[in-house]
């Protein structure tokens, strides 16, 4: 129990120093009181989780698996549901839409309730951008040193995720490797921002949309088209940045380290790679078409865009180049790839490229067996070998996404939505790509498809659970939920 406050109030204590930024951001922008306000919640906040923090500092053991879940599991709860206070306050919304929200920037789904941004204070973008860039870390760190440790829903075992309940058992060595994927997402983030301003991007938008593309959010700073705001280069760029987000971060280390037998094994991050260019080629292509020529449409800008929105798709941050420019595309398709997601020990959603390549060689190895019922050739993906307990998880965890999605769309379809516009909010909802659900995809379907922010409370309510649930990648949720049945025993 020690261990959990320590660690949540030292988190709490962490983003309660990060909003001096957004206050900066208002003063610089002449929203004084807006800044003087993020001022108070933040001091208030911070010496909360100070106090506690001190008092408990002298007396930590190092922390445990179920600890760890359970903390794992609180704090993406607890930090949006207190987040929601002030931006409520802030942004003179309701509480549920503020928790909503906060939860989708945590999440770094990109759902946004706002209906006009040019209407939303600036500093308030900023945090909400800010808040979005700590839950695309929070997510790393909890793949790696809480969900990989106990093979929970089938992760790939590699060199530094083997160790990690060590890590987390030892409080020096959990604060330097929490450090040290700091200082890299902190320094991909800074290299993104300048190749944005570089491309002549505003430097206010170039954050933001910095912090975007490395959490792999669907946030924007802006209500006008993204081809016009970012131009091509800056396209190519995000789309770049989309993908350094939605690749393994071992796979990043390996090419830093020049690992090249690790580099060789490796295989999801080349699917993912693939897969990127070839449906680039093919949105490319399709936005030919629907222009009706090169001229109007130049081979450059079409291809930008192509890049922009397959990586947008693959890294499940659902923004699109233009308006209607996904819906150009069959729908089975989009939601397919998007389920699927990038790599694992990424920010991206969906169920990870990883696990669809191990169900893949299982089914293949089981046809194989109807020929030569004796072979004994083990299973593998890369260098992962995929024995019959691993399959169980990764089993586990692809069963429990598709019994979520569909409970999820009957009881939002029960709310009044369509079923067409339930099924999409919720795919949107479990991938973390908020921005996929627009009313454009329902052109030519029955009945209503409301923006999030004309959604019902309920139907906000489920949405809410949803994203939560797919950025746990909803196993860990039962885990914490395990656990805790255990210990009222």
């Amino acid at each position: 129990m020690i261990a959990f406050v320590y660690y949540f109030s030292a988190i709490g204590a962490i983003l309660a120093g990060s909003m001096i930024l957004p206050a900066l951001i208002a003063f610089g922008n002449q929203e004084t009181d807006l800044g003087y306000r993020i001022l108070l919640y933040s001091g208030f906040a911070g010496f909360l989780c100070m106090a506690t923090f001190l008092a408990v500092m002298g007396r930590l053991n190092g922390i445990k698996r179920n600890t760890a879940i359970l903390l794992a599991v609180f704090c993406w709860i607890a930090f949006p549901l207190i987040s929601a206070i002030p931006i409520s306050d802030m942004a003179g919304i309701s509480f549920i839409d503020a928790f909503f929200q906060a939860m989708s920037s945590f999440t770094t789904s990109g759902s946004s309730v706002f209906k006009n941004l040019e209407t939303v204070p600036k500093s308030i973008i900023f945090m909400l951008a800010q808040f979005q860039w700590f839950g695309g870390l929070a997510t790393l760190i909890t793949l790696i040193l809480v969900l990989a440790p106990w093979e929970i829903g089938g992760l790939p075992q590699v060199g530094t995720a083997s160790v990690a309940a060590s890590i987390v058992a030892s409080h020096s060595r959990l604060v330097s490797f929490c450090a040290g994927i700091f200082r890299v997402y902190l320094f991909l983030t800074l290299m993104c921002f300048i190749l944005l301003v570089l491309a002549k991007v505003n430097p206010f938008n170039a954050m933001i949309f910095s912090f975007t593309a490395l959490s792999t959010g669907g946030l924007t700073p802006v209500i006008e088209s993204i081809d016009l705001v970012l131009g091509n280069p800056g396209m190519i760029i995000m789309a770049v940045f989309f993908m350094i987000g939605a690749t393994s971060i071992f796979w990043h280390q390996y090419i830093y380290q020049f690992q090249f037998e690790e580099l060789k094994s490796h295989r999801e991050s080349y699917f993912v790679l693939a897969a990127w260019l070839g449906l680039a080629f093919y949105i490319a292509y399709t936005l030919v078409a629907a222009a009706g020529s090169t001229v109007l449409l130049p081979d450059y800008t079409a291809m930008s865009e192509g890049l922009f929105n397959s990586a947008s798709i693959i890294s499940t941050s659902g923004l699109q180049s233009r308006p209607g420019a996904l819906s150009l595309l069959p729908p089975t398709l989009v939601l397919i790839v998007i389920f699927i997601g990038g790599g694992c020990y990424s920010t991206s959603g969906g169920i990870k490229f990883f696990r669809i390549g191990g169900m893949y060689s299982l089914a293949q190895y089981e046809l194989n067996r109807l020929i030569y019922p004796h072979a004994s050739k083990p299973t593998m993906f890369g260098s992962t070998k995929l024995n019959v307990e691993f399959m169980k998880a990764i089993w586990s965890l692809f069963a429990l996404l598709i019994v979520t999605v569909a409970i999820a769309s009957f009881a939002l379809s029960s709310t009044g939505l369509n079923f067409h516009a339930s099924f999409t909010a919720v795919m949107a909802a479990i991938t973390n790509a908020g921005p996929l659900y627009g009313p454009e995809w329902g052109s030519g379907t029955a009945g209503n498809w409301p923006v999030y922010a004309d959604m019902l409370v309920p139907q906000k309510t489920i949405i809410i659970a949803v994203m939560l649930l797919g950025r746990l990648e909803v196993i860990a949720v039962i885990a914490s939920i395990t656990v805790l049945l255990r210990s009222a025993r």
